[in-house]
């Protein structure tokens, strides 16, 4: 697996903005590969390195680390592409959903502020009394 300079776990947290205890989570998760050890030391490759970015920036973009473990390994070693590529597309339809919601929610603000600046205080405003 070595194809570059081994690293401790504080020098991967380093490179990557990963806490050790978060490496050691995506560790036991099976999120990265189990690194070699040098006696109680961990000792990871560059393909660790990589492994964690791409947990983070999945993470990044609303993926729980469950999520990842499902996709990852419920098909076996190597995940499909496809299957990838389906839960990425499912994600930003979910995040469209979202964008919408608070779009709706904006509007009702817009319009409470609009009536409250008029003078005409309405107890019933939606946005204020969460009732929709």
């Amino acid at each position: 697996m070595s194809d570059g300079p081994a690293l401790l776990i504080g020098e991967l947290a380093r490179r990557t903005g990963a806490s050790a205890k978060a490496l050691r989570l995506y560790e036991s998760l099976g999120l990265i590969p189990a690194p070699r050890r040098r006696g109680s030391y961990r000792v990871y490759e560059p393909a660790h390195e990589e492994a964690v970015r791409f947990v983070r920036q999945a993470q990044a973009v609303g993926f729980r680390l469950q999520e990842l473990q499902r996709l990852l390994f419920e098909r076996g070693p190597r995940p499909e592409l496809g299957a990838l590529l389906d839960a990425v597309r499912h994600k930003r339809q979910s995040v469209q959903r979202e964008r919408e919601r608070l779009e709706r929610q904006e509007r009702l603000l817009v319009e409470c502020e609009t009536l409250l600046l008029s003078g005409r205080l309405e107890t019933d405003c939606e946005a204020i009394t969460g009732e929709a």
